[in-house]
């Protein structure tokens, strides 16, 4: 065991854990104190955002935040209930439908990001240099290749 407490992988595992805890709690509270918004409702408008026509169904969006088909369907009533989110039914597939977020729930998006761009600019980006920043993409994109999940998928980034 001794060896394994100082390993190499351990260890980067530990910090990476810990810079996701202090920047996404960062997050977390300066997107609720902007928009009443929890992180999970947030990121479920953002996924939604960033797919064509702003709509996809729940099967999707549940892979795109590896959520349970159970936590996604209760969160997406919440979100619906509080007129954040509406369903409508899928063209191509008569068991499915597309979700879409409401006028409500695209303004308090634009809001958080509004509050949560320059948070996690100041967090994130800004302690790098524009060298550093390109380095770290290319390894965080590297790494989630690599990993089940893949990289985040969306417009082009800069």
């Amino acid at each position: 065991m001794g060896e394994l407490l100082n390993d190499e992988a351990v260890v980067l595992y530990g910090d990476i854990l810990r810079l996701t805890d202090a920047i996404g709690g960062q997050a977390e509270r300066t997107i609720r104190e902007a928009t009443g918004l929890g992180g999970s409702e947030f990121e479920v408008l953002l996924r939604l955002a960033r797919h064509p026509e702003n709509r996809t169904t729940s099967a999707r969006l549940a892979d795109d935040l590896s959520f349970t088909s159970g936590g996604l369907t209760r969160l997406i009533a919440r979100m619906e209930g509080a007129g954040l989110l509406a369903r409508h039914p899928h063209p191509d597939d008569r068991r499915a439908a597309l979700l879409e977020a409401t006028p409500k729930g695209r303004e308090l998006l634009e809001r958080a990001l509004a509050a949560h761009g320059p948070q996690v600019t100041a967090d994130l980006v800004e302690p790098l240099t524009p060298v550093e920043r390109l380095i770290l993409r290319e390894l965080v994109t590297k790494l989630l290749a690599h990993s089940a999940r893949g990289p985040v998928q969306g417009p082009a980034r800069s």
